[in-house]
């Protein structure tokens, strides 16, 4: 299976050629004009794998690079449209989904896409059982069941669901990575011990969309290259470099020197500088990524709901909004973003120590208690927890701050050894269930469960919850739906282990000579091919 876009070059190599060609001066195209480079942190990328994969940087790259049965319109995310299948159609009782392969649709080996190798593609993700599999069990699906749930019938794709649910929600799922169509036959040829591939697709590609992954390095950059054989509109560009750059001020070096084309994490006093010259701007989107705390319920204090509603009463969440923030982070207290459907906007905690030392005091905690919480370093994180820790002493609440990279944050709370965490999520499609079944949903809190979302990961579990999470998923009426999940975010305010604290108002720092770069509300409605420069 000999094709150019799948033998892959060192990351040294292709930089170099990229650095050769820059030139003196920001004012000239420094970057060279069909490679666009982002300043971006990808420390959280630790798999390539679409079964696998679950981190918000990888969204995107898998997003580019992946074709799926179905996807969204990248100008209308709520919206979807034809990818790998052409067409759809839903049974009367909404319980089954037969999508039709669009002819003449190639891998980059020249190997026909069929509906076989998105049938082999949704049963991965069930089978190798990785963390995204959440998402399709929503379906009902499991091990046992997978193979008579989905299967082709020639050149359809069969999909049965075990219940009547919102049609909109099952097809926002299958346009998510876990949906992504992998070439069967390549992923047979590096299985290993019956993994499906898992340790060869890590680190490397096995699709169809509008870029191919070149090569991933850790820490240092992942290069998209635009894939000839796409069967859809050509990528404009021919090469998509990201540079990993966690510090803030650096991202802003390089924008104003030309060595990047597009900066993804300044900070407001950075922004206002670059600002000032004509030749940057930025595209601002209101994203569904927020930044939470999760409390870890094996600690035996967080155990008490008093003492969890307690740290929600002893968070400046305006004060970091006006004075840290500025602009890029919004105060939002829900689990469920702004932009989703039903998501509630009012915000019912703000500071008052007084509360916060009453119910601590019930709890049986009026000397407070010691708390580690784990923190990213880089900006905003620092200052927000650093203010967290000012106002949780005024409690008593000894609040020892560990900072770390992101990679090393992620693994350890894939692993639930976290006591709280200043973390981000971001929804993956546009639909209140995908918040909901991370957060809210746990039924099997076990080491084995097969649902380990974040829920699972803080070693929670609500049976009420359960039930309420459960029943507006099967609510297919639109109207009572949106009232069951305003519902259940009102218990979940009461009981959760969440504080939820500000949802991310994106910035992104461009050259102007960037064209067509469309942003949506999570990385997972992010398609590169338009950008031109």
């Amino acid at each position: 299976m000999t094709n150019k876009i799948l033998k892959r070059k060192p990351l040294a190599l292709i930089l170099a050629g990229i650095t050769a060609s820059l030139f003196s001066s920001w004012v000239q195209s420094a970057t060279p004009p069909d490679t666009l480079v982002v300043a971006k942190n990808i420390e959280d990328v630790i798999t390539l794998d679409p079964a696998e994969a679950y981190e918000n940087s990888t969204s995107e790259i898998l997003n580019n690079a992946y074709s799926r049965l179905v996807r969204r319109d990248p100008k209308n995310p709520a919206t979807i449209e034809g990818d790998v299948a052409s067409t759809w159609k839903v049974s009367d009782d909404g319980k089954t989904f037969t999508f039709t392969i669009r002819p003449n649709e190639h891998f980059p080996s020249g190997r026909a896409i069929t509906a076989d190798d998105a049938v082999y593609s949704l049963r991965r993700v069930i089978l190798l059982n990785k963390t995204p599999s959440f998402l399709l069990k929503t379906f009902g699906w499991d091990s046992k069941n997978i193979l008579q749930n989905v299967y082709s019938d020639g050149n359809n794709v069969v999909v049965h669901i075990a219940d009547s649910i919102a049609s909109d929600l099952v097809l926002q799922i299958l346009a998510s990575a876990p949906g992504s169509v992998l070439d069967a036959k390549l992923l047979e040829e590096h299985t290993k011990n019956n993994d499906y591939g898992n340790g060869w697709l890590r680190t490397a590609w096995a699709g169809s969309g509008p870029f191919s992954i070149q090569t991933w390095q850790p820490k240092q950059a992942i290069v998209l290259e635009r894939n000839p054989t796409y069967f859809g509109d050509k990528a404009h560009l021919a090469r998509i470099i990201f540079r990993h750059v966690a510090d803030s001020s650096t991202q802003a070096l390089l924008l104003e020197k030309g060595d990047v084309d597009v900066a993804n994490n300044l900070q407001p006093d950075q922004l206002t500088k670059l600002l000032q010259n004509k030749h940057f701007t930025t595209v601002d989107t209101l994203r569904f990524t927020q930044i939470y705390m999760p409390l870890n319920q094996t600690d035996v204090p967080l155990q008490n709901v008093k003492v969890r509603k307690a740290l929600k009463w002893l968070i400046d969440y305006q004060g970091i909004e006006k004075n840290l923030l500025q602009g890029q982070w919004v105060e939002h207290q829900s689990f469920i973003s702004i932009g989703q459907p039903g998501a509630l906007t009012e915000n019912p905690f703000h500071l008052d120590v007084a509360r916060a030392r009453k119910l601590l005091d019930e709890a049986g905690y009026k000397n407070g208690f010691d708390l580690r919480m784990d923190v990213e370093n880089a900006a905003p994180y620092p200052d927000i927890a650093q203010s967290i820790q000012s106002t949780f002493a005024q409690a008593g609440i000894r609040l020892k701050l560990v900072t770390s990279d992101r990679r090393q944050i992620v693994t350890e709370y894939r692993e639930r050894k976290h006591q709280t965490i200043l973390w981000h999520a971001s929804g993956s499609y546009n639909d209140p269930y995908v918040s909901a079944s991370d957060f809210a949903y746990n039924v099997d809190n076990s080491a084995n469960s097969t649902n380990r979302n974040r829920a699972w990961r803080s070693n929670w579990i609500n049976n009420n919850i359960n039930q309420l999470t459960d029943k507006a998923l099967h609510e297919r009426d639109k109207a009572k739906r949106i009232a069951e999940y305003q519902q259940l975010q009102r218990e979940m305010w009461k009981v959760a282990p969440f504080i939820h604290l500000f949802q991310q108002k994106e910035r992104l720092a461009i050259n102007t000579k960037v064209k067509n770069l469309i942003t949506g509300p999570s990385d997972s409605t992010l398609y590169d091919e338009a950008i031109k420069q």
